[in-house]
C-alpha cells in the first residue's frame, strides 16, 4: 500500500503535465478511480483509505486532514459564471514531477488523468456513482465500499499454434470477406448520452459544496455502523 498523500500529489502531478489543476471533487474521483483500477489489475488495494458512500458518492473522511498539509497548494479563482472555486496543485518548492509512486501505478494514474481530464464533471461524477463496482454494491450512505466486488481484468493467454498452408488460405480469405465490416463497426461511436438541465445544475452544486470546508464539529457528529464478515479461521 502507499499513503494517500504519495497518490494524490502524484495525480496532481500528471495534471500539472496538462497545465492542469484539480478541484477538490476531481482530485477525490481520480483518487477513488485510481483505487478501482489498481485494485482490477492486482486484486490488492492501493492505499489504506476507507472509502464510504459519503453523500452521493465515495468519499474517505481522512481526506480532509491530508489535504490540509503543506504539500497541497490551495488557490481560490473566480469561474465564469461568477462562483468561488479552490484548485489544488503541489506545493512549492517541491519539484512539480517527482515520482512517488512505482512505474506500474504511474501508468495507472496516467490512464485516469488522460481519460478524464478534459471530461465535464457531470460525465465523470456519472461514471463513479453508477458504473464501478463498490459504488453499485452498496445501499446506503454511511457503507463502506468493498472493493472486493470490483470486477478483475481478464487476460487471454495467447498459445502459437503451426497451421497448415491450407487452413492459412481460408484465414487469408475470411479477413479479406469480414475485413471492410470490421472496420466500419470499429469506426462507430456511441453518442455520449445527454444530461438534462437539472441534471447539470445539480452536479455544479455538488461541486460548489465539496469545495467548501468540513467544519470539524460536522465530522464528530458523523456516526457510522462497519459490519464485517469473519472468515473460519476467526481472523
Amino acid at each position: 500500500m502507499y499513503p494517500a498523500k504519495d497518490i494524490l500529489i502524484q495525480v496532481l502531478s500528471e495534471a500539472a503535465e496538462k497545465n492542469k489543476g484539480l478541484g477538490k471533487t476531481r482530485l477525490v474521483k481520480f483518487l477513488y478511480l485510481t483505487e478501482v483500477e489498481h485494485y482490477r489489475e492486482t486484486a490488492e488495494r492501493l492505499t489504506d483509505l476507507k472509502w464510504l458512500f459519503y453523500h452521493y458518492g465515495p468519499y474517505a473522511l481522512e481526506l480532509e486532514g491530508i489535504l490540509a498539509e503543506r504539500e497541497f497548494q490551495r488557490a481560490e479563482i473566480k469561474t465564469q459564471e461568477d462562483k468561488d472555486v479552490i484548485l489544488f496543485r503541489v506545493a512549492e518548492p517541491m519539484l512539480p514531477y517527482v515520482r512517488r509512486v512505482d512505474a506500474k501505478v504511474s501508468l495507472v494514474i496516467k490512464k485516469i488523468v488522460g481519460q478524464w481530464i478534459d471530461r465535464t464533471l457531470a460525465e465523470l461524477l456519472d461514471y463513479v456513482y453508477f458504473e464501478t463496482e463498490p459504488m453499485q454494491a452498496v445501499n446506503k450512505r454511511g457503507e463502506v465500499l468493498d472493493f472486493a466486488t470490483v470486477r478483475m481484468e481478464s487476460r487471454t493467454a495467447v498459445v502459437p499454434l503451426t497451421a497448415s498452408k491450407e487452413v492459412m488460405r481460408k484465414v487469408d480469405e475470411l479477413r479479406k470477406r469480414i475485413g471492410p465490416t470490421l472496420s466500419r463497426l470499429a469506426e462507430q461511436r456511441a453518442p455520449l448520452r445527454e444530461e438534462g438541465k437539472e441534471y447539470q445544475v445539480a452536479m455544479e452544486a455538488w461541486e460548489e459544496d465539496m469545495g467548501k470546508e468540513i467544519h470539524p464539529e460536522d465530522l464528530q457528529r458523523i456516526s457510522l455502523t462497519v459490519t464485517k464478515q469473519f472468515n473460519d479461521t476467526g481472523e
